[in-house]
């Protein structure tokens, strides 16, 4: 059972409300999103291109434009090299289709994660070597890669435009990347996708419109905050997807029967988003990038034909390791555990980050689970917030053989005689920096508040929160002594309709929810009929209702 956190209320409250001319709830979730003055209210409720910032303030950026275009001058060879993931084929996407229109010479390289694991490798600057290329170009990795030190010393140019965190290395390499120390960029998390985007735009000199589907998508996919300047990125590549999709994303929405006038950020982060990753988890990356640039509409229907069949081997490999994962589990005290550490022979490495974000979910803790192949433990991290993967991993540096990514998602190798070893400096690490509230599953609630405040003024307030996602989670709110007042049947789709009920004075409001017929309400209402509720609030989700419940949770009134 998740715990209910509801936040406090502060006498900023009703400063801010007074200040926006908004509702005391409006206010309320505006501080809960740590936006506490006027100047944040407005940019965030409101957000325009114009908070967007300069391309230009990006480290190392201008020098980068420069040397493109140099490269673009001399004809030169250029390799465009990027990760297996959404963020990294979106950023090639929109780098290749570039280049394309300025008539580059240029080959892309996607490595296996299978078998080449993440970053630039030794077989991309041999092929650099063999074809005489002049500039390699990395996105969405190569921060720390001492192997593009390597290709620079031996003649190549290199540009990296990334968002992993950077380690304290000499690099002689350009690097585009707003977590430098010394970066004066005024927000740090964004995803690679923006930085390629912000780099065409410099060079291009007008804000690339064309690509904002994609930058949108590599946004969400990739997990970062929707606050700032990717709010407004979001928002308008929203748009763009549903009004004018590139090719392969209209065609992946038909593949998947969505509706395009409808799409939101929930349908790229669980339904378009795993499709395009599939690819690059069980097999090759390359269908997923190839539908990016699908140039035809038979190209693109055979393509989302392949992310498809690799979708549904990726939820059978996923379901395996989580069956094999929760049998190891049964024989481990977590009491005494504050990271999980599991490892087995031969698991799909694709299946690894998905599988530990699961857990990490169940169980209110960091997770780490390792592929072991020969004499090496090849794993994927996901964490709870309270927990920095990169400064936990810095603590234990020498056991691990590599390691890259963000606070709340790692990719980590190490050697396979020194995993007990790392399961004990983890743990170890983790129980000086986490408190047990820290190892607790909850339900973060916005505010507690009466039907009678489900007004239109509220339901007005909420459509300027969205897009929802990472930083910015749909309101959540409580309701008190509420009843059952009826269930009835959903047309659609064979779910229930619960008609709640809140009485007060002799006056009573009524609002809907659609439920599965296995939520836990209709075993409750065997004992009663009266229960505290949380819930978000839809506009006409389903015809039901002007505004209807998207129940979270429910429990006996007590």
């Amino acid at each position: 059972m998740k715990e209910w956190r509801v936040a406090k209320q502060t006498p900023e409250v009703k400063e801010l409300a007074e200040e926006l001319g908004l509702s005391p709830i409006i206010s309320q979730l505006l501080l809960n999103r740590g936006i506490t003055d006027l100047t944040s209210a407005q940019k965030f409720l409101y957000p325009q291109r114009k908070y967007i910032h300069s391309p230009f303030l990006l480290p190392d950026l201008e020098e980068a434009v420069l040397r493109l275009r140099t490269s673009l001058e001399r004809r030169e060879k250029i390799l465009l090299f990027g990760d297996y993931d959404v963020d990294g084929i979106t950023s090639l996407a929109m780098l290749s289709d570039y280049l394309s229109k300025r008539g580059a010479l240029f080959t892309v390289m996607i490595p296996s994660r299978l078998t080449d694991g993440y970053g630039f490798n030794e077989k991309a600057l041999l092929s650099a070597q063999q074809q005489k290329i002049s500039l390699i170009i990395t996105v969405d990795c190569g921060t720390n890669s001492l192997l593009l030190n390597k290709a620079v010393r031996e003649g190549i140019d290199v540009i990296v435009i990334d968002h992993h965190e950077v380690k304290p290395l000499a690099r002689d390499f350009l690097l585009v990347n707003p977590k430098r120390k010394e970066s004066i960029y005024p927000y740090k998390n964004i995803s690679a996708g923006v930085g390629v985007f912000k780099f065409i735009w410099a060079l291009k000199g007008l804000f690339p419109y064309e690509y904002l589907d994609l930058v949108c998508l590599s946004i969400v996919c990739d997990v970062m905050p929707l606050v700032e300047e990717n709010r407004v990125l979001v928002k308008e590549g929203l748009n763009k997807l549903r009004l004018s999709p590139c090719l392969g994303v209209e065609a992946l929405i038909d593949k998947t029967s969505l509706r395009r006038e409808n799409i939101d950020t929930f349908h790229l982060g669980w339904i378009l988003g795993p499709r395009l990753n599939a690819s690059g988890r069980v097999a090759s990356a390359y269908p997923a990038f190839n539908l990016l640039r699908a140039d035809s509409l038979s190209k693109a229907s055979e393509l989302t034909s392949v992310l498809e069949e690799n979708n549904q081997q990726r939820r059978v490999e996923t379901e395996e390791v989580l069956r094999t994962c929760l049998s190891q589990l049964k024989d481990i005290d977590l009491t005494q555990e504050f990271v999980v550490v599991l490892a087995e022979e031969g698991w799909p490495v694709g299946a690894l980050g998905i599988a530990a974000s699961r857990l990490k979910e169940l169980y209110a803790r960091p997770v780490f689970l390792f592929s072991l192949e020969e004499d090496i433990a090849r794993g994927s991290a996901r964490s709870i917030e309270a927990f920095d993967l990169v400064k936990a991993l810095e603590s234990c540096q020498p056991l691990i053989r590599e390691f890259g990514g963000h606070r709340r998602a790692c990719g980590v190798e190490i050697e396979r005689d020194k995993l007990s070893e790392f399961r004990l400096a983890i743990n170890n690490y983790a129980k000086k920096v986490l408190a047990p509230e820290d190892l607790r599953n909850f339900l973060f609630i916005d505010r507690e508040i009466f039907f009678k405040e489900i007004d239109n003024s509220l339901i007005e307030g909420l459509r300027l929160f969205s897009p929802y996602g990472e930083g910015n989670p749909q309101p959540l709110f409580l309701s008190r002594g509420v009843y059952v007042k009826n269930i009835t049947a959903c047309r659609d789709n064979g779910k229930k309709i619960i008609w709640f009920e809140q009485r007060e004075k002799g006056k009573r409001w009524v609002f809907p929810a659609q439920v599965n017929l296995n939520n836990k309400v209709f075993q409750l209402i065997e004992y009663t009929d009266i229960f505290d509720i949380v819930y978000s609030l839809k506009e006409d989700a389903f015809s039901i209702a002007p505004v209807v419940f998207e129940l979270q949770d429910i429990r006996i009134s007590s």
